[in-house]
């Protein structure tokens, strides 16, 4: 079976779908095998069918390959499909999870499975600098919505224990807050790390789903200048080398990083 598969991806039920342009032939099987301990996982493909789906929510932790089984010989699976669409991502993020399933291929065309775990975090989708104000849109991933529970954005200095704390709009899982560039300036210069509050979750702010990781150094924002106590502050947030969303507050002409 040489055929190239047009479709393949992990949903947000965890299964996983393989769809073939043509229909495959009898005595075909999908297999999983975990690259660390050598477990397996198999599913024959009905033949006549273009396409094979499985539960792939309680696969162990690491890489699995995936190859198509005939006759006693394996061949790789491959597709031309990505694996993935933003919305897709953000879709399977919306549920909780404390492990996630992904579809990963090669420059080849090769798929494979990456399953790993997670923990809650903000997800920034879009970040507003503008009219003395720092808008920040995103929505919470890994947890599920949260009704009924007040959320809050926390900014916290590095350089010392100063905190500013304001109330988030939260509807599901997407969330919408604000800091005020005066107040970020009223501060001593410092770097401020972002955090949304909601019930007992303590998220970063970061922006991962993009599956477009170094933003920093890619991507950068305006600054806004604010005056406070006769000093002019330059005020900006930027992505550290983790991905996560922070904002430099530093007198003018010494902004960092």
């Amino acid at each position: 079976m040489d055929a190239v598969a047009n479709h393949c991806r992990v949903g947000a039920d965890d299964r996983l779908l393989v769809r073939w342009p043509a229909p495959v032939p009898d005595g075909h099987r999908l297999v999983l095998r975990h690259r660390a301990s050598g477990e397996t996982r198999t599913e024959p493909i009905t033949g006549g069918r273009h396409s094979v789906e499985l539960d792939v929510g309680d696969l162990a932790s690491g890489t699995w390959t995936l190859v198509i089984e005939a006759g006693g010989l394996d061949r790789p699976l491959l597709t031309d499909d990505p694996g993935f669409s933003l919305d897709g991502l953000r879709a399977y993020a919306d549920r909780p999870r404390e492990r996630a399933v992904g579809v990963v291929r090669t420059p080849e065309g090769r798929v494979k499975l990456r399953v790993r775990k997670v923990t809650p975090h903000a997800e920034v989708e879009a970040v507003h600098p503008r009219d003395g104000e720092i808008r920040i849109i995103g929505r919470l991933a890994y947890t599920g919505p949260r009704p009924g529970e007040s959320a809050r954005l926390v900014a916290a200095a590095r350089e010392s224990e100063a905190r500013l704390v304001r109330d988030v709009r939260l509807g599901g899982t997407a969330f919408q807050a604000s800091l005020a560039v005066r107040d970020l300036a009223a501060a001593e210069p410092a770097l401020w790390d972002l955090w949304l509050d909601v019930g007992d979750v303590h998220a970063r702010l970061v922006t991962r789903l993009d599956d477009a990781p170094g933003k920093r150094g890619m991507l950068s924002y305006p600054r806004q200048v604010a005056e406070s106590g006769g000093r002019e502050m330059a005020v900006r947030p930027y992505y550290t080398d983790r991905d996560q969303l922070a904002i430099s507050c530093r007198l003018v002409g010494a902004e960092a990083p």
